[in-house]
């Protein structure tokens, strides 16, 4: 069942509608950027995924379907019947798994630093038992290397700090059951149902979904292209925002 999610509208009106999606472990907010440079023209719209920020914390474990549908409850009382979707890592998950179920919302499709499947699914499940039993704290440091390289680390702790205590505010139980949704997810064999325009945006040090799982997304989306950012980790919309903003841009205006 879905949830209704804390979410915000920004930009113009009566602008061609666009939602992001943000990562495990963040909120809305970590699309300030991109929404300032959407909203002269796009009607942005930003959620809290459920168990993150403002949204509702139901028992878990979810599933990236049940993920998928809070968007499109979202879409329903908006008013969207067509969007443009941008998700970045679990964002981007939950961007496929959209599309995949609800080809007739998709408009175009900007999937960032995410992947069909993201590795072991066992290791998500160790993950999550360990933050239910322990809290979100021994997830700072290796969040951080996976995040950001350290030399962005040591040059900008401006734009890392706020991003980590996003991650660190996050409630448990609800960043655990999203967890067990990355577990369950593996959308390899469906790629190819895929028929939103899509472009693929990869940062070559990301140790989560680097540019050879960036690879196989292009290789399965049918007509998918790759934009691949040097020098950025995980979070590249942080790390990189003029080059991040602009592939997300030039996608939307071709597909507008």
């Amino acid at each position: 069942m879905s949830v209704e999610l804390a979410h915000r509208v920004d930009g113009a009106p009566d602008g061609p509608p666009v939602v992001l999606a943000p990562s495990l472990g963040t909120t809305l907010q970590m699309w300030d950027g991109l929404t300032s440079v959407l909203a002269s023209r796009y009607r942005v719209v930003r959620f809290d995924t459920r168990g993150h920020g403002a949204s509702p914390v139901p028992e878990g474990p979810y599933s990236t379907a049940e993920l998928a549908d809070d968007v499109v409850g979202v879409a329903d009382r908006l008013g969207l019947e067509r969007f443009a979707f941008v998700g970045l890592s679990l964002g981007g998950a939950i961007g496929q798994t959209l599309a995949i179920a609800h080809p007739d919302r998709v408009a175009s499709l900007v999937l960032a630093c995410t992947g069909p499947k993201f590795g072991d699914p066992q290791g998500w499940k160790d993950r999550a038992a360990q933050v239910r039993a322990e809290g979100m704290g021994f997830l700072a440091e290796p969040t951080k290397a996976r995040w950001f390289t350290p030399e962005f680390v040591a040059a900008h702790p401006e734009r890392v700090d706020p991003v980590l205590e996003m991650l660190l505010h996050t409630d448990p139980g609800g960043y655990a059951a999203c967890c067990d949704a990355l577990a369950s997810y593996d959308v390899t064999d469906r790629l190819g149902d895929i028929t939103a325009p899509t472009r693929v945006i990869a940062g070559s040090e990301d140790p989560v979904s680097p540019p050879s799982v960036a690879q196989e997304l292009v290789a399965g989306i049918p007509d998918a292209d790759l934009v691949e950012l040097d020098g950025v980790a995980h979070i590249a919309n942080i790390a990189n925002p003029v080059e991040f903003d602009a592939a997300v841009l030039e996608h939307l205006e071709r597909h507008s």
